[in-house]
């Protein structure tokens, strides 16, 4: 069987779709690339219920006529079963809108692209859309229509300045210190997401004096917020009970009482040791073997970490508790459709500055966001294909197709009536399993294609079973910190704000701008104050030690940082610290760089 597999690969890899694809030149198999796509899709599944269930609080193209009582005002939309029942059709709409948008997405990623990265739509400007621009049904002075135009408005910005190289550009002048800083960086995000209780396995939770703390609470010892615009509006006490307006409880909590005694949180940790010890003996699909028996596990109904049944009483998913979710699951098909969402777009409100507010976030979020994302999935693949990013350009084969790709993609999301399509950091767990080709973005797409159909089942894959997913891949994309120049305080701070910042944050963006900020301000003084010095002959001191008589800079001796590895090992994912590239050393990103010195 093994040789028949290998007979295969080999055979693919020499025709014209291997050719295409280049299986051979980036070292892959076709089945090494449909084993990384199902790894990708697996780590995202989660998408599919919780964006339809945040974009759902918005009401979508429900308005108060749908009220099927006398009162039509618009608080008949907190307690009227015919809005409610609008809200529910827009919620299975919207699951469909997700897969599809995500499965075009993929398609032209990979087919145009050639990058084994999936798009869907992103988790924060999701939440933005719902309850900063549109509001929970519709409390905000922006339409769901509205949002939708302006996101369409907003990708075919993104295109444009992708297809004229702004993008390509921005990078380009990125110093490799922020880019190994960036990689490291989503590797934290991606553990701290994996932590989390809403997308994760429930060990980090909320905490009303320090923020974040140790959870793993069983629900009884779960507190969930309320968040609330206006109290006065939304919830005016009448003695000691709130009016029933009072909008759902949030999907995070905080564990006063009774830490690490819950049934996913051990499970998902039980899903991390297996993925572990697979990786740790070389097992091919050990992420999808982690995923895949917890997840049988936890359909088996009668235990603590049972997601389905009524005894579950774990909450989220399609329904919110285990009883919906079961009702969910036993329909096995559902047909596709987004006769409530598709075409959704209004164009008739463009005077409201608010709108324009939304258009301008979406942009630079996006822009940050997705060019940052996308540029260090492209460093990761560097880290197993040598070579793969130029280190003199920070260009990599098919980025400007892959920039205009997501571009397209949230063109194609608002027609479908979600929030903007992005490229997803979990897409680093299909590069770790073997991912190097667009293939594996089209292996997403066609499990995306099968979720379209059996939504009830792909969405009843416990976040907790697929969290571990993050928080391994995480931990492997810590290698990029141990490239960095630590000693160098100029290269260190700016580092460490770009790791720090983005999952303090919750934002790759935030992260970013951080960095960059930091680095040239930084670099900036530096710059000042050997200008000065040079024209005082050091009178105020020196930022950069002056040269020795013999003509040659003073520099530190060389230390573990700068050691070579082993001869005939060119790779960085086994734990070796990998040497410089002298071209990367001789890269100048700002003017303020003298001859022979590098910045970066």
């Amino acid at each position: 069987m093994v040789g028949f597999f290998a007979k295969l690969n080999e055979k693919f890899g020499a025709s014209v779709v291997g050719r295409y694809f280049k299986t051979v030149e980036r070292k892959t198999t076709l089945f090494q690339e449909l084993r990384a796509g199902t790894v990708t899709f697996l780590t995202i599944a989660y998408i599919l219920s919780v964006n339809a269930n945040i974009l759902s609080d918005t009401g979508g193209p429900c308005t108060s006529n749908d009220c099927t009582g006398p009162d039509k005002s618009f608080a008949c939309r907190f307690t009227d079963p015919g809005y409610q029942a609008c809200v529910d059709a827009t919620r299975k709409s919207l699951i469909t809108a997700t897969a599809a948008s995500s499965l075009l997405g993929c398609v032209i990623m990979g087919v145009a692209a050639n990058m084994p990265v999936a798009l869907a739509p992103g988790m924060g400007l999701n939440a933005y859309f719902t309850y900063n621009v549109v509001g929970y049904y519709g409390t905000k002075n922006v339409s769901y229509q509205e949002a939708l135009a302006a996101i369409f408005i907003e990708g075919w910005i993104f295109v444009l300045l992708s297809a004229v190289g702004v993008r390509q550009k921005v990078i380009s002048y990125l110093p490799r210190t922020l880019a190994l800083a960036m990689a490291a960086g989503i590797g934290l995000f991606l553990a701290h997401i994996g932590y989390q209780g809403s997308q994760g396995i429930g060990l980090v939770v909320g905490d009303g004096a320090t923020l974040v703390t140790l959870g793993g609470c069983s629900v009884p010892s779960q507190v969930h917020p309320y968040y609330i615009d206006d109290t006065t509006s939304v919830c005016t006490p009448q003695g000691n009970t709130p009016l029933p307006n009072l909008p759902p409880q949030g999907p995070n909590y905080e564990c006063p009482t009774w830490k690490l005694n819950s049934g996913p949180l051990w499970m998902g940790m039980g899903a991390l040791a297996i993925m572990s010890i697979l990786m740790s003996r070389n097992f091919k699909g050990a992420i999808i073997a982690g995923i895949a028996i917890t997840t049988i596990i936890s359909w088996i109904p009668g235990h603590a970490a049972s997601y389905l049944g009524p005894s579950s009483g774990i909450l989220g998913g399609i329904g919110g508790d285990g009883e919906s979710r079961w009702e969910y699951f036993r329909n096995v098909v559902a047909v596709p459709s987004i006769k409530q969402t598709g075409g959704a777009l209004s164009f008739s409100n463009f005077s409201n500055g608010d709108l324009w507010l939304a258009l301008i976030t979406f942009l630079y979020v996006d822009f940050f966001d997705a060019t940052g994302t996308l540029f260090s999935m492209a460093n990761f693949i560097n880290n197993f294909i040598p070579g793969f990013v130029d280190p003199k350009t920070n260009n990599f084969p098919g980025s400007t197709m892959a920039y205009c790709s997501d571009g397209i993609s949230i063109v194609i999301g608002a027609v479908m009536g979600t929030s903007p399509v992005t490229v997803f950091v979990e897409s680093a767990t299909g590069i770790r399993e073997g991912g190097r080709t667009g293939l594996t973005a089209i292996m997403v797409a066609f499990w995306m294609f099968v979720a379209l159909w059996f939504t009830p089942i792909i969405a009843s894959i416990p976040t907790y079973c697929t969290g571990p997913a993050l928080i391994l891949t995480g931990a492997l994309m810590m290698i990029n910190v141990t490239k960095i120049d630590w000693n160098d305080i100029n290269k260190a701070v700016p580092a460490f704000l770009t790791i720090s910042i983005m999952p303090l944050t919750y934002s790759i963006s935030y992260g970013v701008i951080t960095g960059v900020v930091s680095f040239v301000l930084l670099h900036a003084i530096k710059w000042a104050c050997d200008k000065l010095s040079a024209r005082t002959n050091g009178a105020f001191g020196y930022c950069t030690p002056p040269q020795s008589p013999e003509g040659s800079a003073h520099s530190a001796p060389d230390d573990e940082f700068n050691k070579a590895p082993a001869k005939g090992d060119d790779s960085v994912s086994n734990g070796a610290v990998a040497a410089p590239d002298p071209a990367e050393k001789a890269n100048p990103v700002l003017p303020m760089s003298k001859p022979g010195q590098s910045i970066v």
